[in-house]
């Protein structure tokens, strides 16, 4: 064993959810039943990248049916979904979120024309871009929300079970191991009307909870420093490389409306950012009291404020990792990364890192965040190497993750009815938290029985 892994703790890899009060210490549900299996399943919407949609911890986990990709083309493709099915889909067609909102209203009347009818997304076949290479962080982030143990096996050419493979159990969990998760996939920088089709596709699904573990890259509201005027121009402007299309800024001034119209009818779960940002990454910064967006932070296992977390604007906060600190507010360095001898002269110690990761579910194969060994993605023996199905994920992107999990639970406990709204359902989210002190800073930790376990403390 090498020096530098000799000097790290092993940990429970569920320890986030022991920690959150979800389970217990031996990893038993904590005072809640699971739900009748005939009852509809909690859905959770999560607008980020695709998912491995046939990991053994995520397989019944997946809405198949309704993930929709818009990586591929504007109106999304059914990854899937055979086009002649589409037209039977269920959808919530009499929302009113569009409300003033004409550009919105017209991309509405436009997907719902697609669905209902069953037309595919244009003439020809289309290839859905939800490959293995685009799905790591989509993985780990469903990982977390609601993957359910589940059990490695080797089948034959036949389909019958190898007798010579024994089958290996992947005991792991998300907080709702009961829900449905619904990927809308859309690609790496998408433009305002991508985004808007995607929340219109999560409305029209009527999903109980809607996730969104990342930035969306608005000019106006990405950093708001960049609205304030200088010489009569907004200083967005004066530092864009090309001029700013005013069609553009236009949609993105309505997408900030929709978010909002829609989150007063279902919680709208936001990371925070993981850059100390003053007001948090959008769309979380949209997040207010009247508002049904909640923007996440993250806290260490030692119960701190993650390094890297934003803190101010920040609705709730769940367990993730850590990162160093080494500037003129704090010194926070990893005091398993180096020897006491090797520590640099004259810098202050400090107990608040902690180095628990966040472990999830993550891409089987050579792709993902934890590779394994082989050289292509489908190996001779048919399995891929063990520790590839699983990965150490973090940053608020996990925290956000833990939280539509929890909003998830609520309603599949029938703590949350099905029609809660985007309000109700942070201040139920919020009478489920602890406030925890870091400094002089004090945050709202998520907790389901008000006794936080923090395992590196």
């Amino acid at each position: 064993m090498s020096e530098k892994k000799r000097r790290y703790p092993d940990y429970d890899a569920l320890w986030h959810l022991v920690t959150m009060g979800v389970l217990t210490p031996d990893h038993t549900p904590n005072g809640w039943q699971p739900p009748a299996a005939t009852d509809r399943k909690a859905r959770v919407a999560m607008i980020d990248t695709s998912v491995a949609v046939t990991h053994p911890n995520l397989a019944p986990a997946i809405n198949s049916t309704l993930a929709l990709d818009f990586f591929s083309t504007r109106l999304g493709a059914f990854p899937y979904l055979d086009d002649d099915k589409i037209g039977a889909l269920d959808l919530n067609t009499k929302t009113k979120v569009t409300t003033g909102l004409p550009r919105s209203s017209d991309l509405l009347a436009e997907l719902i024309d697609r669905l209902s009818h069953g037309s595919p997304a244009r003439e020809g076949s289309i290839r859905p871009m939800t490959s293995p290479e685009f799905s790591n962080h989509g993985t780990a982030i469903a990982g977390l929300i609601g993957s359910r143990p589940g059990i490695l096996s080797e089948t034959l050419e036949t389909g019958e079970p190898d007798p010579n493979f024994k089958d290996i159990p992947l005991p792991y969990c998300g907080v709702d191991p009961t829900c449905e998760i619904v990927p809308v996939s859309t690609n790496f920088n998408p433009d305002p009307e991508h985004l808007i089709l995607a929340l219109l596709y999560a409305e029209l699904i009527d999903a109980d909870v809607i996730l969104i573990p990342r930035v969306f890259s608005d000019p106006s509201r990405t950093v708001p420093e960049l609205n304030q005027i200088i010489d009569g121009v907004p200083l967005r402007d004066l530092v864009a490389p090309t001029p700013h299309d005013p069609s553009d800024m236009e949609a993105w001034e309505e997408l900030a409306t929709l978010l909002i119209n829609i989150s007063m009818q279902r919680p709208i779960v936001c990371a925070a950012g993981n850059s100390q940002e003053d007001h948090g990454i959008y769309p979380a910064n949209l997040a207010s009291e009247h508002n049904g967006i909640i923007a996440v932070g993250a806290v260490n296992a030692k119960g701190f404020n993650s390094g890297y977390s934003a803190t101010r604007n920040v609705t709730i906060s769940a367990p993730s990792d850590d990162a160093q600190i080494y500037d003129r507010k704090e010194v926070r360095l990893d005091p398993n990364a180096r020897s006491t001898s090797e520590m640099p002269e004259g810098v202050p110690s400090n107990d608040k890192f902690s180095s628990f990761d966040i472990i999830s579910t993550d891409v089987p194969g050579i792709f993902g965040y934890s590779a394994g060994p082989f050289t292509r993605d489908d190996p001779d023996l048919g399995i891929h190497e063990f520790g590839s199905y699983f990965c150490s994920f973090g940053g608020t992107s996990a925290s956000s993750a833990l939280v539509a999990g929890f909003l998830s639970l609520a309603h599949s406990t029938g703590e949350l009815a099905k029609d809660t709204d985007g309000l109700a359902a942070k201040d139920w989210l919020l009478s489920r938290s602890v406030k925890i002190k870091d400094g002089a800073e004090q945050t709202h930790f998520l907790s389901w029985d008000g006794k936080p376990k923090f395992p590196d403390a």
